[in-house]
């Protein structure tokens, strides 16, 4: 069951990250651009990369991610205000065997940021660059406190970002639940259920989640969630 399987008592942890959507390209709607990501089973990520060596012309591209939040799912009011109300979990497990991590938040100026940064200029002075073994690292490491390095100004560590370079592709079965509004719930449902009845796309029968709820909330929906699923393999 979706949860808190690391132990019930942290309540600081979470075994899942989520990755929120937001209004822009292709749709100015966050739940269509939720829609379109589960029915392609893909997330792209943005043409602006992350991490410590983003600004490289040479490796730019090895550094454009899909990002996700390991906030607890009951504790996601921040970036529901910096993003939207849409949102796909998955496991933890599952990002890393996707070649996934957490981001590493680095103190402009400290000694492990100058090792870091003394690294990346022997790897571009390289003969061929783009083969040394560094640009693996490099898209989950940020930088805190470089006023002259925009957006790493700003303290990104309360996200707990977690990143996946290139292309995501899943399938319905890897997600572990979608975040929406409660009112919206019955008519994901309905539409999942009329793509599997006419095979029009994936059906996501996993929870559905208000990413305001509150943590008792939560649990309820989970463990009807779970008592559902049950009833269904043994009917």
């Amino acid at each position: 069951m979706l949860g808190y399987q690391t132990n019930p008592q942290w309540r600081d942890m979470s075994d899942f990250v989520v990755h929120f959507t937001k209004p822009g390209p292709p749709y100015h709607d966050s739940y269509q651009n939720m829609m379109s990501i589960l029915g392609s089973r893909t997330l792209i990520p943005g043409a602006e990369g992350f991490g410590i060596s983003r600004k490289e012309p040479a490796v730019a591209e090895r550094h454009r991610s899909v990002c996700f939040s390991e906030i607890p799912l009951d504790q996601l009011g921040r970036l529901v205000q910096r993003r939207s109300l849409y949102g796909i979990a998955f496991s933890k497990s599952y990002i890393l065997s996707q070649g996934g991590g957490p981001v590493w938040y680095v103190q402009y100026g400290s000694p492990a940021h100058v090792a870091l940064k003394h690294q990346v200029q022997q790897a571009l002075a390289a003969k061929d660059p783009q083969r040394e073994p560094i640009w693996s690292m490099t898209p989950f490491v940020d930088i805190q406190g470089d006023t002259h390095n925009a957006p790493y100004s700003y303290r990104f560590d309360w996200e707990r970002e977690w990143r996946v370079p290139g292309l995501l592709r899943f399938t319905e079965y890897d997600v572990a639940a979608l975040f929406l509004p409660e009112e919206l719930h019955p008519t994901a449902r309905g539409f999942f259920e009329w793509a599997v009845k006419e095979k029009a796309g994936p059906g996501y029968f996993c929870p559905c989640l208000d990413p305001l709820w509150t943590a008792d909330q939560i649990a309820r929906a989970l463990a009807k969630h779970a008592e559902d699923s049950a009833r269904l393999r043994t009917a």
